[in-house]
């Protein structure tokens, strides 16, 4: 059997030049495209606030990240617990003298129940999924405008573009990221701050193999994770990955509900 490929083999070619001396805040790290994007990012002179629930996969990742050269600070908290999310972001800014990188990457992906008539599982989505971007990103602005310059970047999704069956409230929920981060970028480009929002399509996370329905041009984490920061490095407002998604989109907010598959 072949040794496993590095960490960094894995997550294919980043630009390294474009994120030399970062210092990036990623929630959602423990795991699946945040575990891919820290672990593409970690190097010498590269500074990583990682932020997942789950403690103890967090500091895995986090040695992982270490031993590539990074140096990392770990915050096991929710997104969606505003307080927590505050105090990392703000122990992160002390102590690794600034941010220049923010993604928003937490979330999470529940069928509506609308037949059952239960709430609970869509409000906790809009709290990780909603609330937990704005958690994420807006604590970080005021030391990006002090500093002139930052990025803040959003997780959002191809299903963004066109609510499905089984999953209005994911799909809503991934659509008022999009809105959230459009009403942002006019409003920080003055101050430096540039606002990414990344749509990819399927990602073979933990998530997705709980689906039990086709799930076309099916990425790897590594690979979105490559996608997502060569999108980040040329300063994209939208990506739409991959190629095959972002030709479908536009088609997406066209098809009539007889066309979509019930579930």
């Amino acid at each position: 059997m072949a040794a496993p490929a590095s960490p960094h083999a894995q997550a294919g070619h980043v630009n390294r030049t474009a994120f030399r001396g970062a210092k990036v805040l990623i929630t959602g790290a423990s795991a699946g495209l945040g575990r891919a994007l820290t672990l593409a990012l970690a190097a010498p002179g590269v500074d990583l606030g990682l932020v997942a629930r789950r403690a103890e996969p967090l500091a895995e990742v986090g040695a992982a990240a270490q031993a590539l050269g990074a140096r990392v600070w770990s915050y096991p908290a929710d997104v969606g617990d505003a307080a927590a999310m505050r105090q990392a972001a703000g122990d992160f800014v002390a102590q690794a003298g600034g941010v220049t990188h923010a993604f928003a990457n937490a979330g999470i992906s529940e069928p509506d129940r609308v037949l059952q008539g239960d709430p609970t599982v869509l409000g906790e989505l809009m709290r990780i999924n909603v609330i937990g971007v704005i958690n994420t990103l807006l604590p970080l602005v005021p030391s990006m405008v002090r500093q002139g310059r930052g990025h803040l970047v959003a997780i959002s999704s191809v299903a963004s573009f066109r609510a499905l069956p089984g999953k209005g409230g994911y799909c809503a929920s991934k659509g008022a990221v999009n809105m959230l981060m459009d009403g942002f970028r006019p409003r920080l480009r003055p101050h430096g701050i540039r606002v990414s929002t990344i749509c990819p399509g399927f990602i073979a996370t933990a998530l997705t193999a709980r689906n039990a329905y086709p799930m076309p041009f099916m990425l790897s984490a590594e690979r979105a994770a490559e996608l997502t920061l060569r999108a980040v490095a040329r300063g994209r407002r939208q990506a739409v990955f991959p190629w095959q998604m972002r030709l479908i989109a536009p088609l997406l907010r066209r098809m009539p509900d007889f066309m979509l598959p019930a579930r």
